[in-house]
């Protein structure tokens, strides 16, 4: 069986009841969504953490110079996309050059544009969504001190979150990682260009979109924006400690498509499944099994089973604090709190379970009451 197999069939068998967290439903989602990424003449740079998986950075090292605020245009030019720029300059694009000033930052949006085969960047999801919608934003510092440039260590020391938010919908679900998107930045006379593109969002101008944009976190942050469940409004929160705005999208009503757009939310948050066969089954009725007798066995503090002496690793951790193990070819990341709540120690009751040829191994996490962490395999009796 297939290692794909493998991960939807064990989580199937060890999902919880409860839905998780937001937080946490956005990291596994940046965690297990892959994508096939385009591969520009540019130099590329992987973003932080779990967007390693998902968002593409693509780093341009261009000497373009300028005096004051580029437009859209000259930014797709800057990253080569002459395609795009081409598309910014036509009637269908929409120029808006607003700017909103929070925290130590001011953002302007620049302009949008929506449509097929605008970029000569292609993404995999065009065969799917051939419809695209590019947005250029930039960012300055309100204190008047540049921004980092790309081959300085202070670059990417506070990252960006840059989305299309949809009215009514729930932001942490629907979003530009969601949404198929990915974006090129640069750092051009201390100002930071950032050209994001996603599926369309004309289809849902009938609703209302906002962009947002918040410092401090690659990642929607419910730290930094408030949804109202009643009414589907989306507010930037005041007492957020960093940075954050939204723009409402000037989009033209009429291009709205209730029918393509609740089709494309079916697809986005229905999960699909696949038959299971006699031999799924059980293979998921037996992880079951084991998961049950594990939580079991470290309520009670007896012996799970044999650890594997050279899998006993204190975790270690990447920018955003999300804890990492590696043994044998099998890696973790995933945030700390996922695994204990706050004051807990001893083993934790979230664990994996795998099955290497007739052998179920589980990888469990250990914290001490000195707050480390460590990750062991254990081989199930």
């Amino acid at each position: 069986m297939k290692d794909a197999d493998w991960e939807r069939l064990l989580g199937q068998a060890l999902a919880p009841a409860a839905e998780p967290e937001e937080e946490l439903d956005q990291a596994l989602i940046h965690q297990l969504k892959e994508r096939n990424l385009v591969k520009p003449k540019h130099r590329r740079r992987l973003s932080i953490g779990l967007l390693a998986a998902v968002l593409l950075l693509l780093v341009s090292v261009s000497a373009y110079a300028a005096t004051q605020l580029f437009s859209a245009k000259q930014v797709a030019e800057s990253f080569g996309d002459r395609l795009l720029a081409e598309a910014f300059d036509s009637k269908d694009a929409m120029e808006i050059n607003r700017s909103i000033a929070s925290g130590d930052y001011s953002f302007t949006l620049h302009g949008l544009v929506s449509g097929a085969g605008l970029s000569q960047f292609k993404h995999s999801s065009e065969e799917i969504y051939p419809d695209r919608t590019y947005a250029v934003v930039s960012i300055v510092r309100q204190d008047g001190k540049p921004m980092p440039a790309v081959n300085e260590p202070e670059y990417g020391e506070v990252p960006f979150f840059i989305s299309p938010l949809i009215k009514g919908l729930k932001p942490w679900q629907v979003n530009i990682v969601t949404m198929n998107g990915g974006y090129s930045e640069d750092v051009i006379d201390g100002v930071m260009y950032r050209l994001i593109s996603c599926d369309q969002v004309e289809i849902f101008a009938d609703r209302g979109v906002y962009l947002a944009v918040s410092s401090g976190s690659p990642f929607y942050r419910n730290e930094a924006f408030s949804y109202d469940e009643s009414t589907g409004e989306i507010r930037s929160k005041e007492g957020y400690s960093g940075a954050s705005a939204l723009f409402d999208l000037p989009l033209n009503i009429a291009k709205a498509d209730p029918v393509k757009a609740e089709a494309y939310l079916e697809s986005m948050l229905t999960p699909t499944s696949s038959p299971e066969s006699p031999s799924d089954k059980k293979l998921v009725a037996d992880a079951r099994r084991w998961a049950a007798e594990i939580k079991t066995k470290i309520k009670k503090g007896e012996e799970i089973g044999e650890t594997l002496p050279d899998s006993i690793k204190e975790v270690t951790y990447d920018d955003a604090g999300n804890l990492q193990y590696s043994h044998d070819g099998r890696s973790v990341t995933m945030a700390p709190d996922s695994f204990f709540q706050e004051g807990q120690s001893g083993f934790s009751e979230t664990f994996s379970v795998s099955k290497d040829g007739d052998t179920f191994k589980a990888l469990l996490f250990h914290k001490d009451e000195n707050g480390v962490i460590t990750g062991r395999i254990i081989v199930l009796n």
